[in-house]
Parts: C-alpha cells; sequence; structure tokens
C-alpha cells in the first residue's frame, strides 16, 4: 500500500518492508506463544485439549515450562518494541508509539489481563489487530497516514480473524464443557459456522468494489477458499491437517493476489 501510493517500489521502500514485516512477524509470534501461555495459566489448554493435538504446542508439544514459555513471548515482544523504537527515531514516525501502544494492548488482552477470547470478542481483537499492523506498516514505510489504508486492510484482517473463528469451532465442544465462552460458544455452533462462512465471502467481495477491476484477481483464491469453508460448516470433510493446509492456502493466494491489485490498480 505504502510503495503503491506513496513512495515508489525504490530500493529503501522495499527494505523498509521487509524490515517492519520482520517486526510484524515478531509481534504476531509473540502473540503465538502468549496465548500458550495464559491458555494453559488459565487451565483452557490442557492434555487432551484439541490444541495440545492439532499443533505443536509450546507446553505440551515442545516441552517448555511456563516460565520459558513466557520469557520468550516477552522476548519477541521486547524484539518487536525495540524495532518500533528504532524506526521511531531514524524515520521520525512520531505516531509510531501509539499505534505500537494501542497494538500492544489488543495483542495482551486477546488471552492475558481481559481475557477477550474468553468474552466471546477473540475475532473482534484479532480483526483489530490486522488492520492496526497494516496501517501501522504502510504509516513505518511511507510516513503517511490516511482512512484509505484502513479500509484497505479490512479485506485481509477478516480473513485472519476468520482463521480465529476457525479454530475456536474446531475447539467448540471442549470449551463448552470446560466454560471457555469463545464467539461460538456464546452464539452457538450454527451461527459461528454462518459468521465464518460470512467473514471469508466478504474478504472476496470486497477488493473488486474498491479495486476495480484489477481487484478481481482476488476471486481467483476462491476455490481453495470454499472447500475450506465447506469444511469448517461441516458439510465436507478434508480431515484436519489437509483443512489446515487449505486455509494456509487460502491467506497466501488471497494476500499475494491483493497485494498485486493494490499495487496495479493505483
Amino acid at each position: 500500500m505504502a510503495m503503491s501510493y506513496y513512495t515508489g517500489f525504490r530500493p529503501l521502500p522495499i527494505a523498509l518492508t521487509a524490515l517492519v514485516a520482520l517486526g510484524v512477524a515478531a509481534f504476531q509470534a509473540s502473540e503465538n506463544v502468549l496465548n500458550d501461555y495464559y491458555d494453559v495459566k488459565k487451565g483452557v489448554d490442557a492434555p487432551g485439549a484439541p490444541a495440545t493435538l492439532h499443533r505443536l504446542h509450546s507446553v505440551y508439544g515442545l516441552g517448555l515450562s511456563l516460565r520459558q514459555v513466557r520469557d520468550l513471548g516477552i522476548s519477541l515482544l521486547a524484539f518487536g518494541v525495540a524495532l518500533v523504537i528504532i524506526a521511531t527515531v531514524a524515520l521520525n514516525r512520531p505516531l509510531l508509539p501509539l499505534i505500537l501502544a494501542v497494538g500492544a494492548l489488543l495483542l495482551i488482552s486477546y488471552t492475558g489481563p481481559g481475557g477477550l477470547k474468553y468474552r466471546g470478542l477473540g475475532e473482534l481483537d484479532v480483526f483489530m489487530t490486522a488492520i492496526l499492523m497494516v496501517v501501522g506498516s504502510a504509516y513505518t514505510v511511507s510516513g503517511r497516514l490516511s482512512w484509505w489504508e484502513a479500509a484497505l486492510s479490512v479485506p485481509m484482517a477478516l480473513l485472519t480473524a476468520s482463521v480465529v473463528l476457525a479454530d475456536n469451532l474446531r475447539d467448540y465442544d471442549w470449551d463448552k464443557a470446560h466454560g471457555v465462552r469463545t464467539l461460538p460458544v456464546r452464539v452457538g455452533k450454527g451461527m459461528g459456522k454462518a459468521i465464518y462462512a460470512a467473514m471469508v465471502l466478504l474478504a472476496l467481495a470486497l477488493p473488486p468494489v474498491m479495486l476495480w477491476p484489477w481487484g478481481l484477481l482476488v476471486e481467483a483464491s476462491l476455490p481453495l477458499a470454499l472447500p475450506s469453508i465447506l469444511h469448517v460448516a461441516e458439510v465436507y470433510n478434508l480431515g484436519l491437517r489437509r483443512a489446515v493446509r487449505f486455509r494456509f492456502y487460502v491467506t497466501i493466494t488471497f494476500a499475494s493476489l491483493y497485494a498485486a491489485s493494490i499495487a496495479l490498480a493505483h
């Protein structure tokens, strides 16, 4: 976005984009690790929980202690913060500390203090975090801020939040039995499936509207998205591993095509 609308595809903006991607990856990794920490600490993740069976869990898969998981999460967060501080000073981006403060609050509030995930607000938290990551990244590269970056970030934020909703639908029975009031538990599994499908389809529908006609490129990811929707809706069983792969393929394909659409539409 920043390079398409403001800076052009030149060496310095490309280098800044790579640096920003590193920082965003550190923040995302920190959130994932701290989620494991808080879920175990609060008794949500325990031996036999879906999160411990279907992926390499920090505690029950890697065998790290809670303290090690906490320290790793904090270290990743500190690394991201350090990059933000450097960018603020070196690039004269005075709004970055404010964006960082809001982003850190959203990151920690997901499963930490506030526990938005356990109140059925986890998807909203992730949606807002994703928008902030995109807007903050574009601002870091270009030094400019507008509502257009926020609007363009919505399709990717919807897709990102849908991944969290799919995980919560997978964990529905466990969460309900253990008093974890995620969004599907609060609204019902059927409504949760409908919301998931709506989020993915809306993410696919928005780019052509905002970036006509180049936004149509994103529709090439529809053949990958539909099996994922049908699996989550329990209409067709892909098998968990294939379903996870499909979600990964959808995200990568969508993001790549959407970036191309933005670049071509300007």
